[in-house]
C-alpha cells in the first residue's frame, strides 16, 4: 500500500471516532430531547429512524460500502449473475473504486 493512502485511512478513522461520531450522537440526543419535550412523538419516531440510518452510514459505512463491504460484494455478485460489466476492470474506474 502507498503511504499517503494509509495516512488518509488513519485520518478518516480518527476523525470519525474522535470528532464526527461524538458530534453526531450529541446532535441526535439534543434533537430527540427537544422533540420529546414538545411531545411531538410522530416527529420523534421519524427522526429516530433517520438518525439510525445516519449512524449506520457514519459508523459502519466502510464495512457496508467499502472495497470489501457487504453491500459492495452483493452488488458485484448480482452483476456477475446478470453478466454485467465489472467497473473495477476498466482503467478509468480502478482509481476511484479501489481507494
Amino acid at each position: 500500500m502507498d503511504l499517503p493512502t494509509l495516512a488518509l485511512g488513519n485520518l478518516v478513522d480518527s476523525a470519525i471516532s474522535d470528532w464526527i461520531g461524538p458530534v453526531l450522537v450529541g446532535v441526535i440526543a439534543v434533537v430527540a430531547i427537544v422533540l420529546l419535550w414538545k411531545r411531538q412523538f410522530a416527529g420523534f419516531l421519524t427522526f429516530a429512524a433517520m438518525a439510525v440510518l445516519a449512524a449506520l452510514f457514519v459508523f459502519f459505512g466502510g464495512d457496508l460500502f467499502g472495497k470489501n463491504g457487504n453491500i459492495s460484494k452483493a452488488g458485484k455478485d448480482v452483476a456477475k449473475k446478470i453478466n454485467a460489466v465489472d467497473l473495477t476492470e476498466t482503467t478509468y474506474a480502478r482509481d476511484f473504486l479501489t481507494r
